[in-house]
């Protein structure tokens, strides 16, 4: 039950993460308030 969880958290996040980046956000922002990794940020731009 904890790995389905953490995954649609993740899955989460990175849709947050997407409506930031479309917000004008900083990936320092999105960074801290999702909990992604950098690169994470990047791989959806």
């Amino acid at each position: 039950m904890a790995k389905g969880e953490a995954k649609g958290e993740r899955k989460k996040a990175l849709e947050t993460a997407r409506k930031m980046l479309g917000k004008g956000f900083s990936k320092e922002d999105i960074l801290e308030i999702t909990g992604l990794r950098i690169e994470e940020i990047e791989h959806l731009k």
